[in-house]
């Protein structure tokens, strides 16, 4: 990162944190990236270009936005270099093939859904699995939150807008909870949440992280969200993966990948303010609203932040679950060997 770019990081935590600029000295987690301990004077930390750090391309897969705010902070504030490594942060866009572009070794890492992951798998991909943002997905039927629906049994005789590719989730959801696999209509919808005011639907699927936010910027009505986890279905969400040729020939790329990105993860969750202000400002996307980010990033903590569990962990049992679930639910149609393409999974 240049000089400049730091330099503007600066003025930008000042203005966040001081009032009247009297300044109380704040803790390690309110410090943004550019007063970070770990070697972060111009002196001790490598730069990009000087020799020391070895470059490697990330493939996201989508436009850059508070979902990877805990990856883009471990680069900004040095984590990355701290551990050898500089990361390129591929642009996204709609049709690209990003699990190609892992496979192939044209990027290092990614991110992509659990289910994707495995029916890639099932294709013959050659990726491994070494990590998770979210320990759970955010993804959910959106509603006003008026009394009438409280649990998964309240999905009776409701009209619920869900999207062209997770229409066979409804019937298994409505199983799950001891209704019939017709006991609520489905009714396709985009993403206009104008319907749910509107009265077109009861319910509305989204995520927590994205359109619950902006139907409660929409409304003075109370919102909620039923978590498809809560509905019967386990699912990680933004799966972090490797290629196969990766880590047999490199696996100590990994191993400080996953280090300086969980460090940052924890940084970028307990600053989120500052967070958004480190995406915004030094990965900007005419795709993204500046003022979402701020708000995305506060609700991503609770599905990134686990309780006495390692940020960026996973654990076979769920996997397992997920697999199970996945398979009756009509999401994935093979069953696969979970050790072969999990790496570093807890039991």
């Amino acid at each position: 990162m240049n000089s400049f770019a730091w330099i503007r990081l600066s003025c930008l935590l000042v203005l966040w944190l001081s009032p009247g600029l009297v300044l109380a000295e704040p803790s390690p987690d309110q410090r943004g990236p550019q007063h970070s301990a770990e070697a972060n004077s111009a002196e001790h930390r490598p730069q990009p270009g000087d020799g020391e750090l070895q470059t490697l391309r990330f493939q996201p897969d989508w436009f850059p936005n508070a979902q990877f705010s805990g990856f883009f902070w471990a680069q900004v504030d040095g984590l990355y270099a701290a551990q050898g490594l500089d990361i390129d942060f591929a642009p996204f866009s709609f049709g690209n093939d990003f699990l190609g572009a892992v496979a192939s070794g044209e990027a290092a890492f990614g991110t992509t859904e659990a289910y994707i992951f495995l029916n890639a798998i099932a294709k013959g991909a050659p990726l491994v699995a070494i990590g998770v943002v979210l320990r759970e997905s955010p993804a959910g039927y959106i509603y006003l939150a008026d009394g009438t629906i409280q649990g998964p049994s309240d999905l009776a005789n409701k009209r619920v807008g869900v999207h062209n590719y997770a229409e066979r989730l409804l019937p298994f959801f409505t199983e799950q909870a001891g209704l019939g696999p017709d006991a609520a209509q489905a009714k396709a919808v985009q993403h206009d949440m104008a319907v749910l005011l509107d009265g077109d639907v009861d319910l509305h699927q989204g995520y927590a992280t994205d359109e619950l936010l902006r139907l409660a910027a929409m409304t003075d009505r109370p919102v909620d969200i039923l978590l498809f986890e809560r509905l019967g279905l386990p699912m990680y969400s933004m799966v972090i993966y490797t290629s196969r040729a990766t880590l047999d020939q490199h696996p100590e790329w990994v191993d400080a990948f996953l280090t300086a990105s969980a460090e940052g993860w924890q940084r970028a969750m307990r600053s989120p303010n500052i967070a958004a202000s480190v995406v915004n400002q030094e990965y900007p996307s005419d795709a993204v609203e500046d003022a979402m980010v701020a708000a995305q990033a506060t609700a991503l903590k609770r599905f990134v932040l686990p309780d006495n569990e390692p940020v960026l962990s996973m654990s076979r049992s769920k996997w397992a679950a997920m697999q199970s679930a996945f398979l009756a639910s009509g999401l994935i149609e093979e069953s696969l060997d979970l050790d072969h393409m999990l790496y570093g999974a807890r039991p």
